[in-house]
């Protein structure tokens, strides 16, 4: 029997596929910015979604906040779009 998690982890599998391509995309335009990676924390009935890039170039961290916040503005406006905000929520980004 699936558990809530589970299920909750099939809802959101095409919103992380769509937002993931997403933020992937945005982001080559920032030489600050490295790898990528995604950590899934579960929880009891939903899951976090943690993005996570690796900081280049010894980037201050006055520009890596302006970047920040110009990711998570690009991704909350895409997500609206395209009607994937449930996952949104569910998503924290690093840098």
């Amino acid at each position: 029997m699936a558990t809530n998690l589970d299920l909750f982890k099939k809802r959101m599998e095409p919103a992380k596929e769509l937002y993931t391509e997403e933020i992937i995309d945005f982001t080559k335009k920032y030489d600050a910015l490295g790898k990528l990676t995604i950590i899934e924390e579960p929880d009891i009935d939903t899951q976090e979604y943690i993005y996570s890039f690796e900081k280049l170039n010894g980037t201050s961290q006055e520009e890596l906040d302006r970047i920040s916040i110009e990711i998570m503005n690009h991704m909350e406006k895409f997500s609206k779009a395209n009607g994937i905000e449930n996952f949104d929520r569910a998503v924290c980004i690093f840098m």
